[in-house]
């Protein structure tokens, strides 16, 4: 990983914290299993995956205590929650916006987020403060 992935990392990290209200630490050590901290776990495992290319295998170097399958396992759940539950689907394009503009704008592109459901969003600005 590079430097410009460990900013952005760092970033998504507080991004991350603030929406699910919890401590950076919380979500990058496998000790608590409170359902804020699960979920903002599952979207740091999934961004680390799908956007800065940190494999399954190595993921353990960023998340103390998990291993490939627990990765596998979060990344595909998340996805399973984005295409079900709006409120998911809401949270996840907001962590792109704040976290990393350069993905949300390659998401309004993605099929699986048309422009409709991007315009139809409502940001809240609360997520961050």
């Amino acid at each position: 990983m590079n430097l410009r992935d460990t900013e952005r990392m760092e970033v998504a990290k507080y991004v991350i914290s603030k929406m699910w209200k919890c401590e950076a630490y919380e979500f990058t050590q496998m000790k608590k299993r409170n359902k804020n901290i699960v979920n903002a776990r599952r979207f740091f495992i999934y961004y680390l995956w799908k956007y800065l290319g940190v494999s399954h295998l190595k993921m353990k170097n960023y998340i103390h205590g998990v291993n490939h399958a627990t990765s596998i396992y979060h990344c595909r759940k998340l996805e399973q929650e984005v295409d079900l539950y709006k409120e998911i689907r809401k949270k996840f394009i907001t962590f792109f916006y704040y976290a990393d503009n350069r993905e949300y704008i390659k998401m309004k592109i993605d099929i699986k987020f048309p422009l409709e459901v991007m315009e139809d969003l409502e940001l809240k600005s609360n997520y961050l403060y």
